[in-house]
């Protein structure tokens, strides 16, 4: 039934993974290498810029398309066809060059690829010295099998220090935390003690909060009321409403006309007759 009503649907799922997989995993390295200066600013550059900008707005109209299809709306007649159409086109017309720079552009991302790599083997190696929350979110390595045993034989050097490491820094940090509130909690009650000293009993007491706010007997005020400004701005939004009843506004013609939404009345007449 699906292929039937609309043949292109399966197409454009696929089309839309496959070019968002290539926007995330070629395009958007190769960008952000234009932005870091390793790729120079120039055709090539631009190029790029150009296609990753193509690519995005064909995934959207796909999206787009597809939000279409779930409300089960018709899209044979729909100007989105011929867009899709249109950007399909200059995809297959890019081929040419792709075929072109493909050696480069693998050059290129072999490149990236290998710095994030080495990256990531540098933040592993200088792991030992993060706090033990975060080593708490690492996923574990289930432990190697020969033989169906488990090689529970071998000793992890590297993994007990880290853990050891992580162990004193967090004892490190609990101490220090200690401390801060013990010297918080001393100064507290130091400066109450000081002020219960300081007080004179002859001394009028001090205004609270509670005998600020206390207005005795007022009578209550809408909340529009303090305001005068505000006030008028409401004053103003109902009449435009009540404006609307009497006099008809003219409405732009935005977008195609599709009949009116309510429907017509055949029996209703508002227009005037000429004595």
């Amino acid at each position: 039934l699906l292929k039937q009503e609309s043949p292109e649907l399966l197409q454009l799922i696929e089309d839309f993974e496959v070019k968002l997989m290539e926007l995330k995993d070629e395009l958007h390295p190769l960008l952000q290498m234009v932005k870091n200066g390793t790729i120079p600013q120039g055709k090539g550059s631009r190029y790029l810029q150009t296609k990753y900008h193509l690519y995005l707005n064909y995934c959207a109209n796909i999206s787009f398309y597809l939000v279409l299809k779930s409300k089960r709306m018709s899209v044979h007649s729909h100007p989105i066809i011929e867009r899709l159409v249109a950007y399909r086109n200059i995809i297959n017309d890019l081929a040419v060059i792709d075929q072109k720079l493909s050696s480069q552009v693998r050059v290129l991302l072999k490149n990236y690829y290998d710095k994030k790599e080495d990256k990531l083997r540098k933040e592993k190696k200088f792991a030992m010295f993060l706090p033990l929350d975060v080593k708490k979110n690492k996923p574990k390595r289930p432990p190697a099998l020969a033989n169906g045993r488990a090689t529970a034989d071998e000793p992890s050097d590297e993994s007990d220090m880290d853990e050891e490491a992580a162990l004193k820094y967090y004892k490190m940090m609990e101490e220090k935390l200690k401390l801060k509130r013990k010297r918080t909690k001393d100064q507290d009650i130091l400066e109450e003690e000081a002020e219960l000293e300081g007080e004179d009993p002859n001394k009028k007491r001090g205004v609270t909060y509670q005998m600020i706010k206390n207005k005795g007997l007022t009578p209550r005020r809408k909340k529009i009321d303090r305001n005068p400004r505000v006030k008028h701005r409401e004053k103003f939004r109902r009449a435009k409403i009540r404006r609307k009843g009497q006099v008809r506004e003219v409405r732009r013609e935005l977008q195609r006309y599709a009949g009116e939404p309510s429907g017509i009345r055949a029996g209703v007449k508002k227009s005037r007759k000429l004595q």
